[in-house]
């Protein structure tokens, strides 16, 4: 923007450079993101890096549907599973002051990652950080205690994957895209342990890929979730499951 702003000033060779490195990243494919290492998520903006995903829009849908069930002015326990960049834990810290929140990945630069934004947004207080495979990395204390888990896990069908932008493919982490080989590998692991860490009226809010929400919800059925409901997202695919451990 300054280049058009301030066109009367010489650019340095410093600046020039520095530009120049950076177009040509973009040129090869590599995410904006990754160049100028932040993302927009929200009411915040957080900073991101090679080797965790990039926040996106669809996930801004997730995090609005989990609000509707964390109240604004009384205390309450989110866990966060697989939050890489820490974007939903952080936003749900900033939009909720009330609510303490539990940030869980199995990765340790996201694990980093994740608490550098929970520092820089001042919510490092209220924003707890394990590195563990789901479940694993939650103090056992919280079993029965949660009120919310809302996650983004990976979800991407395996041969869906082929089909990827080399601008994500090529550079964001496979580890964070692939669900197996319907996309609910990951899903069907949290599923199976998430009634026992729910509260009474705990609820799970999950996105997931829009071919497999319906497999999804009838699962989550089948496993005794009293009440299921699936959101679209801003393109209207299908996107957000929703489950209610009580009706």
């Amino acid at each position: 923007m300054e280049l058009y702003t301030q066109y009367d000033r010489v650019l340095s060779e410093l600046e020039l450079g520095n530009l120049r490195g950076m177009i040509l990243r973009r040129a090869k494919g590599e995410p904006l993101q990754y160049i100028t290492g932040r993302a927009p998520f929200r009411t915040i903006e957080v900073a991101v890096e090679p080797g965790v995903l990039i926040p996106r829009p669809e996930t801004e849908v997730l995090v609005g549907e989990a609000l509707t069930f964390i109240p604004k002015e009384e205390p309450s326990t989110v866990l966060d599973l697989c939050c890489g960049s820490g974007c939903i834990a952080c936003a749900v810290a900033v939009e909720r002051p009330e609510a303490g929140v539990i940030a869980v990945d199995i990765d340790d630069k996201a694990v980093a990652l994740t608490e550098r934004n929970a520092k820089a947004l001042g919510v490092a207080d209220r924003v707890e950080v394990y590195q563990g495979d789901l479940f694993a990395g939650v103090p056992e204390i919280l079993k029965g205690g949660i009120d919310v888990i809302v996650t983004n896990p990976p979800y991407i069908p395996t041969e869906v994957l082929k089909e990827l932008p080399a601008e994500v493919a090529d550079y964001e982490p496979r580890l964070a895209l692939d669900g197996g080989e319907d996309g609910l590998d990951l899903f069907r692991a949290i599923l199976t342990a998430s009634e026992a860490w729910l509260s009474a009226e705990g609820v799970l809010v999950v996105e997931l890929h829009e071919a497999c929400l319906e497999e999804a919800q009838s699962l989550a059925e089948d496993a005794g979730f009293a009440r299921t409901r699936i959101v679209n997202d801003l393109a209207g695919k299908p996107r957000v499951l929703i489950a209610w451990r009580e009706s």
